[in-house]
């Protein structure tokens, strides 16, 4: 029987994402759709309840309660009016001290409630169903990074729910073999019993065969991710016959570049390589689906250039000092759409990866366009330069403009540094736990042309909360926001002091007193 965590693998589920609360703590006996979380507290234990409709905060907290009391495996919620890429504001403290407590997982579900329910009594039940399912999904994933043993056993270990290693099998053990270019694939997973052992050989047979053939064309994904590694770090003056080298392997050195640099800063440097390479597969799948399908939902202006463009971008891996380089190459240049559209891209491929491994910290830097082989090496520095150090969002874009740089050398100076001080003393007084979050609202607001929706979203805030910190704000310092003076001299101060480097002396955390009158 699977608990949470190992359901999460079925095929079926790929929307739903882990909210707060232990995947491993109950095993799961069933699923039921739930219209009334008052009825939570009579479920049978194991139960996945999924909830109908949205559930308030103050009702989530008794709704986590009653299903941890009745010890339900998970509580899905679903019918969140805006997405999420954070925990939604239904799930309060409370809620996730409840579920934390109670050892109950809270999970966020969209899409279709009825394939979810079907999905989730398939991996239960562990029928014929379910196995072709994972080999369905096995050959998806496998196929996508054929020639590259490493990558082929993590794609199958999670299409089969069980780990799949580069190794013989032992006793007690299913096995598999093929002849590679580099000497003989041998697979090994755990042995399940009845429609599960199917799927487990069925697998491994199409996992070693992957593992040992080539990816596109017959060329071996992991020589293409080896040369773009090799390129990244490689001198300059070598850059001409690793591209060389690049083209007879179908590396697409010639076109327009952009980098993502994806870093695991919650781990320490002995595990950072391992967790890069165990999501450095879905990463890429999940872009190249993205890339070969329609626009991103919610981003159909932002991530929608010429259809010639978005259809012909292709996506290469590498691990370099550890950290994950994800290249997109453009047939021509992308543009300011291209831009925004791969940024939009990062965004929702870190926040999918870090609902996976939250404990990674994984934050992601997003380079500029650029040309040709030392294009590539250009957008890979920039985007190591843009990958975020500090509290806040945690994907950002390279300062194309250099505006950023420009005003940390205006901010050098003691005059710039007093009238930052004075402009945002109110706020500062607050203390630097209460100060930070609202001037990096006050950013982001005055970033997005006063707009509370768009700041919302690239805050990952509710858009109430936006309001909230921005009516706060006003209070404090009198500031009236629709003077095009104010704004610029605000916005100008947020900028500057945000983005002080740590070693940099920064505004005052508690303004100067007032001097006394004698």
């Amino acid at each position: 029987m699977a608990n949470i965590l190992e359901l999460l693998s079925s095929p079926g589920l790929d929307a739903v994402r882990p909210l707060v609360g232990p995947l491993d703590a109950v095993e799961v006996t069933g699923v039921r759709l739930e219209p009334r979380p008052d009825r939570l507290a009579a479920i049978p234990a194991g139960t996945v309840a999924v909830l109908l409709a949205a559930v308030p905060g103050h009702l989530l907290d008794v709704a986590v309660r009653d299903a941890a009391a009745a010890g339900a495996a998970a509580l899905v919620l679903t019918g969140v009016t805006e997405a999420p890429r954070g925990l939604p504001a239904e799930v309060t403290a409370t809620a996730r001290a409840l579920a934390e407590r109670g050892r109950v997982a809270v999970l966020y579900a969209d899409g279709d409630l009825a394939a979810l329910v079907v999905a989730v009594e398939r991996a239960v039940a562990g029928s014929a169903a379910d196995a072709l399912a994972r080999v369905a999904a096995a050959a998806r994933e496998v196929t996508a990074v054929a020639g590259d043993p490493d990558r082929v056993a993590a794609a199958a270990g999670r299409a089969l729910g069980v780990p799949v290693e580069l190794r013989a099998a032992g006793p007690g053990e299913e096995g598999a073999t093929a002849a590679g270019p580099d000497g003989e694939i041998r697979l090994a997973a755990p042995a399940r019993p009845g429609h599960a052992g199917a799927a487990v050989r069925s697998v491994l047979a199409l996992a070693a065969l992957a593992a040992a053939g080539g990816g596109h064309g017959d060329v071996p994904v992991r020589s293409r991710g080896r040369l773009l590694a090799e390129l990244l770090v490689a001198p300059q003056d070598q850059a001409a016959r690793l591209a060389a080298r690049g083209r007879a392997l179908a590396l697409p050195v010639d076109g327009w570049h952009i980098a993502l640099r994806v870093e695991a800063g919650g781990l320490d440097a002995s595990n950072r390589p391992k967790a890069l390479d165990a999501v450095m597969s879905q990463a890429l799948t999940l872009l190249r689906t993205w890339d070969g399908a329609a626009p991103l939902p919610g981003t159909a202006a932002l991530s929608a250039p010429a259809p010639q463009v978005a259809d012909t971008v292709q996506w290469n891996a590498a691990l370099v000092d550890d950290a994950l380089v994800l290249l997109s190459t453009w047939p021509a240049d992308p543009g300011s759409d291209g831009r925004r559209a791969t940024l939009a891209r990062a965004r929702r491929v870190v926040d999918r990866l870090a609902g996976l491994r939250p404990e990674a910290g994984l934050r992601c830097g997003v380079g500029s366009p650029h040309r040709g082989p030392l294009g590539i090496r250009t957008s890979a520095r920039e985007a190591r330069a843009a990958v975020p150090r500090g509290a806040g969002p945690v994907v950002a874009a390279h300062d194309a403009v250099g505006l950023d740089r420009m005003l940390l050398e205006w901010y050098a100076s003691d005059t710039a540094r007093e009238a930052v001080s004075e402009l945002l003393a109110p706020v500062l007084a607050l203390g630097p736990e209460r100060a930070e979050p609202l001037l990096r609202t006050l950013q982001g607001y005055l970033d997005h042309n006063n707009s509370p929706a768009r700041a919302a979203d690239a805050l990952h805030l509710h858009r109430n909360a936006v309001g909230a910190r921005i009516r706060k704000i006003v209070q404090l310092t009198g500031a009236d926001l629709n003077e095009p003076d104010v704004r610029l001299a605000l916005q100008l101060a947020c900028r500057a002091g945000l983005s002080a480097p740590p070693n940099e002396p920064g505004p005052p955390r508690t303004p100067p007193a007032p001097a006394r009158r004698t």
